[in-house]
């Protein structure tokens, strides 16, 4: 996705979530991402205007498809959505870290037509900068309240909509 040059702790992770988000908007419209969003949904059997459940959905799907890997060491890597959408068709799985499962959720439900966010958290208190970043949507259903579902799709061994306390978080519009 291309060399950038980041400051070193919250203003590098700024940078970092503007580059996600430039690319989850640019993914949003490639005709594999929202080909695979519309399968899922259809393979789930979501029915119309269940805004909630088709995040819930591309969610879990990025949850199970997507085997968390961290980085090199001290070298941020982005991995490309539709990279990652490729890998799934091809071999069933693909790997990333939080960043990358984030950019790709957040793609696929742009191309949907969701507005999700990005929500970067604090867990130690002793750090300048995030330690982790995932997706939250704010939608209704036709005729309901808007809800805020959490879409945090390395934690395996959690539902998602599971929140992860935290010292403190920021979201940021993509």
């Amino acid at each position: 996705m291309g060399n950038y040059k980041l400051s070193n702790g919250e203003a590098g992770n700024r940078q970092t979530i503007n580059i996600m988000s430039l690319v989850a908007r640019k993914r949003s419209s490639h005709p594999l991402i929202r080909q695979m969003a519309l399968q899922v949904l259809h393979d789930k059997a979501i029915e119309s205007q269940n805004h909630i459940s088709e995040a819930i959905a591309l969610g879990e799907f990025v949850q199970a498809k997507v085997v968390y890997r961290r980085d090199i060491d001290n070298i941020e890597q982005l991995q490309d959505p539709l990279k990652i959408a490729q890998d799934i068709n091809a071999r069933g799985v693909a790997v990333g870290d939080c960043d990358d499962m984030a950019t790709f959720l957040a793609a696929l439900l742009l191309s949907i037509g969701a507005q999700p966010k990005f929500r970067a958290v604090r867990y130690d208190s002793n750090t300048g900068h995030y330690n982790h970043i995932y997706v939250v949507v704010y939608d209704t259903n036709w005729g309901t309240q808007e809800n805020r579902v959490v879409l945090d799709t390395i934690l395996k061994r959690n539902k998602i909509g599971t929140e992860v306390p935290h010292i403190n978080g920021e979201e940021f519009d993509i």
